[in-house]
């Protein structure tokens, strides 16, 4: 069956069409009433496309608006519950410590260098803590995306009840109320009424960058203080993130001064248009290998970065420190199987080779290739609580609260049932905790059950089950009695190299 378009005389202003033939239509020729015909039939199909792109653009905007409306609620609710859990009645309830006889006084981490003493938080504190974990992990939320939802969520019913308004009429979206709440956030409170009422009459008529850019400039308006004494408390929030990307990629965000970031951009580029010039004069490097101004600015950077600055110039100052497992076969060169990054995931093949011929050196962690039990683990300095932390740290990969997603590296070794309630110092009994995730275990209702093959069910305080699952599966370190002569060294060559120092002479963390 032929298309519409098909059925149609020839489009007027297209080839093969014969001026004759318009001649022919208004001199009531004999195709004259074709033509008619096939015109208001074109016209029709048009009109009801037209519609179509109508009802369905129409369903698509009652969608956003409903998703306006559902923030708006979300809103409402999460404030409510901040509201609630403020109360100091609540708050002493949520204190597992009132249904103790007595209270429990401070409580021994598990920390790398212990014995340390966990300060007592008070009452608001732990409610804070608890609707917050709460919140992120019903959500399925990180705990600082949680914490400043229910921030916001607090301004959004407060100072800003008439942007909460426009949400729940959806009006505008939550993009755009989070817009405005940025700029108010560095104005007075009394000054947050008048803004908001200038801002949101045009807030329902603008996309949400725009909205910024006038937001920003009617707070550098309104704002009392000057940008100099505003620049000096913006400086206390640098910072530096990574976040893990597809592919073996990660994104590194550097927040700082406008004047270091550009200059820091500047510095790129020059080094980058100055090498891409080199480039391009050798006749050694073929076309489709010369790099982008983009991809030199990455490979120097990381160069900066990873290498540091000595006094001769560039090179051999600074190196970061990774964890990479390697698979056995994968090392010889005999599979593509990918290694695995310590806090990211899988990596290339080729990659974890490459970092395994330039690590300085090496944890012995011999894994057979097929059922991944562990066959051997490295006893050069014949400590078992130094390998089984090593051992811990490959397993676990991060803190293992759920959601958590702080490198294992960077946080405590916990005993899931407390050392000195009988808890035993093995594998089936620790796993690793960031400081903040390590206190919310000690000192709020949070419980946490160690399940056979290092599987965590945490059951929050509102009763719901969250389990966290080892990131490497592995199975249990052997337990060797301390020796005076070191043994003989495997025939199986190096399995899990690791670009940091060896430590496993440090004080271990029981």
């Amino acid at each position: 069956m032929s298309s519409p378009a098909e059925q149609f005389p020839a489009d007027p202003d297209g080839p093969g069409h014969d001026a004759r033939d318009d001649q022919s239509d208004r001199a009531g020729g004999p195709d004259a009433g074709a033509h008619a015909q096939a015109h208001r039939r074109r016209l029709a199909l048009q009109a009801q496309a037209q519609a179509t792109l109508a009802r369905k653009v129409a369903q698509a905007r009652k969608a956003h608006r409903r998703i306006a409306k559902a923030t708006a609620e979300r809103a409402r609710a999460l404030a409510e519950l901040q509201r609630w859990s403020s109360d100091p009645a609540t708050a002493k309830l949520l204190n597992p410590d009132y249904a103790a006889e007595s209270a429990r006084g401070p409580v021994r981490t598990d920390a790398d260098a212990s014995p340390r003493k966990i300060a007592v938080w008070e009452d608001q504190e732990i409610a804070r803590r608890t609707i917050t974990t709460e919140v992120a992990c019903s959500l399925r939320l990180a705990d600082r995306t949680a914490e400043n939802l229910i921030s916001e969520s607090s301004m959004f019913a407060g100072p800003m009840q008439a942007t909460l308004t426009a949400m729940r009429a959806g009006e505008i979206s939550y993009r755009h109320g989070q817009v405005r709440m940025d700029q108010l956030s560095f104005l007075p409170l009394e000054e947050a009424a008048a803004f908001e009422a200038r801002l949101l009459p045009e807030a329902k008529d603008l996309t949400v960058g725009k909205l910024a850019v006038k937001a920003r400039r009617l707070r550098e308006r309104a704002h009392p203080e000057t940008l100099t004494k505003r620049a000096t408390a913006a400086i206390a929030e640098r910072g530096v993130w990574w976040e893990g990307r597809a592919d073996g990629m990660g994104t590194l965000t550097w927040y700082g001064t406008a004047v270091q970031t550009q200059a820091a951009h500047d510095r790129l580029t020059s080094i980058a248009e100055a090498t891409s010039a080199q480039e391009q004069k050798d006749a050694s490097i073929p076309e489709e290998e010369r790099r982008t101004i983009g991809q030199i600015c990455a490979d120097a950077m990381a160069d900066l970065v990873l290498d540091g600055v000595t006094p001769t110039g560039t090179g051999g100052g600074i190196r970061g420190s990774v964890m990479v497992t390697v698979p056995v076969l994968t090392a010889m060169g005999k599979s593509e199987a990918p290694g695995f990054l310590e806090g990211y995931g899988p990596i290339p093949a080729d990659t974890a080779r490459e970092i395994a011929a330039g690590a300085p050196s090496f944890t012995r962690l011999l894994v057979h290739p097929e059922t991944g039990a562990v066959l051997s683990v490295g006893k050069e300095h014949y400590r078992v609580p130094a390998d089984t932390r090593r051992w811990l740290r490959l397993r676990d990969g991060t803190c293992r609260f759920p959601g958590c997603t702080r490198p294992a590296s960077r946080s405590d070794i916990d005993h899931t049932t407390a050392w000195e309630h009988g808890g035993p110092t093995d594998s089936d009994n620790l796993a690793h905790l960031c400081r903040a995730h390590h206190r919310v275990k000690h000192h709020t209702l949070w419980a946490v059950v160690h399940e056979p093959r290092g599987v965590l069910r945490w059951t929050s305080p509102a009763g719901e089950t969250h389990r966290t699952y080892p990131e490497t599966t592995l199975g249990p370190p052997p337990t060797l009695a301390p020796t005076t002569q070191p043994p003989a060294p495997p025939t199986v060559p190096p399995v899990s190299p690791a670009v940091s120092p060896d430590r496993s002479d440090e004080t271990p963390p029981f």
